[in-house]
């Protein structure tokens, strides 16, 4: 959170310096490819302030219309990294909080004659598993941004018939991308994908159940010897 947090300054840092450094060269000079691009007019090329996000040359067309060029530079960067140790930094303060909430409760009822090696154990595979289920929903997050253009999930084809269009929604409950769409001869399709987010929300499930499954066991044999003992 702190690294979001100082790249997020960074970003509006860099952001003022560009921008001032492209007011003080003026239009001409900073905004040479709208210029060149659109063939405006160089005397009538405005550079707009779009802090955090850079700036912004615009100038009106000779056919009444309106050019712009957005400059964002390492602004663009710099939001998408920080944006990224955010998500991050919620996801995993969340895993701890649940596994700590998880871990007080089961150890609270724990048995004062249990074996306490075991016990510590098994609350910690709990924890470890808890802890990863949410780290395993911002995966998927990232996974369907990095695929929600279709590629490696969506056919090109279906039944020999060319596909006209698609949707790649996402499921986090298991995490799983889902193109869903029609070919040209109107027969819908949809096709699911499983990766990494899938099986390591798997994994954290199969070390909690584990654990939990430990846990029990050991209370057990605790109230057990705690009876034969009476």
């Amino acid at each position: 959170m702190v690294i979001a947090l100082l790249l997020h300054v960074a970003q509006w840092v860099t952001s003022w310096i560009s921008t001032a450094l492209a007011q003080a060269r003026g239009g001409v000079g900073a905004c040479s490819d709208l210029v060149t691009d659109f063939g405006v007019d160089p005397d009538a090329v405005e550079i707009i302030d779009r802090a955090p996000f850079g700036f912004v040359c615009q100038a009106s067309t000779y056919d009444g219309g309106t050019a712009m060029i957005e400059h964002s530079g390492a602004t663009s960067a710099m939001f998408i990294t920080s944006a990224g140790f955010a998500a991050l930094g919620s996801a995993v303060l969340l895993g701890v909080l649940l596994a700590f909430t998880v871990t007080r409760l089961l150890a609270s009822a724990r048995s004062p004659r249990g074996d306490g090696g075991v016990d510590r154990w098994a609350l910690l595979l709990i924890g470890i598993g808890v802890f990863v289920l949410p780290l395993m929903m911002i995966g998927q997050h990232l996974q369907w941004y990095a695929k929600s253009d279709g590629f490696g999930i969506c056919p090109e084809s279906v039944s020999g018939n060319d596909v006209l269009g698609f949707s790649v929604t996402a499921d986090y409950l298991p995490p799983s991308l889902t193109c869903s769409g029609d070919t040209v001869t109107g027969q819908e399709f949809s096709v699911t994908q499983y990766g990494f987010p899938f099986y390591g929300f798997l994994a954290g499930l199969v070390v909690a159940a584990v654990g939990l499954a430990l846990l029990i066991i050991v209370r057990v044999r605790s109230r057990r010897r705690k009876g034969a003992e009476v």
